[in-house]
């Protein structure tokens, strides 16, 4: 933010291209005065067991909205 770079500029028109494109599915955050980061992880053993594969996931919340999100599947 301090020294931004065309490349920069570049990746945020791409941002700004999609959510245009895809209106209905862009990003929303709710503004209520709320910085709190709250963390929720999870791992489950899911049928069959005989594969022995564990999901793994997580989600990140800002003040109340999702910031990033991840689930996957290992292998034990």
């Amino acid at each position: 933010m301090h020294q931004p770079k065309e490349i920069h500029l570049w990746a945020a028109l791409r941002v700004v291209q999609y959510l245009k494109g895809t209106p209905g599915k862009g990003t929303l955050f709710k503004r209520n005065g709320n910085v709190n980061l709250k963390v929720h992880t999870d791992v489950d053993y899911v049928e069959p067991i005989v594969d022995m594969r564990s999901t793994t996931g997580y989600r990140t919340f800002l003040g109340g909205n999702l910031v990033t999100w991840k689930s996957k599947k290992k292998i034990c």
